[in-house]
């Protein structure tokens, strides 16, 4: 059963890692890119701006050189999971029933259980370990970029680094393999892939993200500067007047000659109160959502071992 898998998926397997591979040589070269920067304008390890060698003409002209990369080449890593799930996932057993070889395949003393589970390990295997790898390799390369990116925790940082984007593609992967058990069509479960992917991965990125832990909370007074870390993931904030009641703060009351504070001072607001994740709880925050990922690819997919074993092939 492997020779035979790999005769009929090798084309979309082999382009699935050479995509793969494609997106971590650019990552790897924009690593190198960054830190040859910071080395040569002697800003290594510059995260805010200050008096000494990070100084705000030196970090404005690092952001101006790396921000279109930090804001453009996290798209390609968001879209790469549910693509590997709709090219390599659907395909694999909605393909062979459009072209009715599954019938030769379970009349050649082969078991059900031994068919659907040769298929998922030769073709999903090598693509989601290189997926898990590719979610290092994005961390480790963007590290160098923080003051431009403000830091990992954010989205689309969060989703773009670590091993929630091998994660994602476990369940892309599980969705599309399974869609095509059930609907025996390829472009079917293709579209059921990507409306799957796009209601998980978004739904917990905004409905339970935010709640894996208890937010910090930061107090200050307007004059004071923004007590909220610069890397940290800001959930929201409450405004305050001078006696401690709380007040409205509208931003598109602001006029463009207002600085922030004077806007926030125009309004009645004498303190803040904001809610934050900090950014060291990044790596705990990705164990969590990629164990969330993962255990719903496992339930997806045993839906598809009881698609096998019960119903009519």
């Amino acid at each position: 059963m492997t020779w035979v898998t790999w005769r009929l998926h090798r084309l979309q397997l082999l382009l699935g890692l050479g995509l793969t591979a494609a997106v971590a040589v650019v990552l790897v070269v924009e690593h190198v890119q960054a830190t040859g920067y910071l080395a040569a304008h002697g800003i290594e390890g510059c995260q805010v701006v200050d008096s000494g060698r990070c100084t705000a003409p030196a970090m404005a002209a690092f952001e101006d050189e790396f921000q279109s990369f930090a804001r453009n080449f996290p798209m390609v890593l968001l879209g790469l999971p549910v693509l590997l799930g709709m090219f390599t996932g659907a395909p694999l057993f909605a393909r062979e029933f459009e072209q009715g070889t599954h019938i030769l395949g379970l009349t050649q003393s082969v078991s059900r259980f031994r068919w659907w589970l040769s298929k998922l390990l030769v073709v999903g295997t090598p693509i989601l370990l290189g997926m898990f790898a590719l979610g290092l390799v994005s961390a480790w390369a963007f590290e160098p970029l923080h003051y431009v990116t403000r830091g990992a925790i954010m989205t689309p940082g969060f989703e773009t680094q670590g091993p929630v984007l091998g994660a994602y593609t476990v369940l892309a992967f599980a969705v599309g393999a399974t869609a095509g058990l059930f609907f025996r069509n390829t472009l079917a479960a293709m579209a059921a892939t990507l409306l799957v992917y796009l209601v998980v991965v978004v739904g917990v990125a905004n409905l339970a993200r935010p709640g894996f832990a208890e937010p910090a909370q930061a107090t200050a007074s307007v004059a004071a500067t923004n007590p909220v870390p610069y890397d940290a993931w800001r959930l929201g904030a409450a405004y305050y007047d001078a006696s401690g009641h709380e007040v409205a703060f509208e931003p598109s009351a602001c006029t463009s000659a207002d600085t922030a504070r004077s806007c926030l001072e125009n309004q009645g607001v004498a303190a803040q109160r904001a809610a934050f994740h900090p950014a060291d709880r990044f790596w705990r925050f990705q164990g969590i959502e990629s164990g969330i990922h993962v255990v719903l690819g496992g339930l997806v997919l045993a839906a598809g071992l009881w698609r096998v074993r019960r119903r009519v092939l």
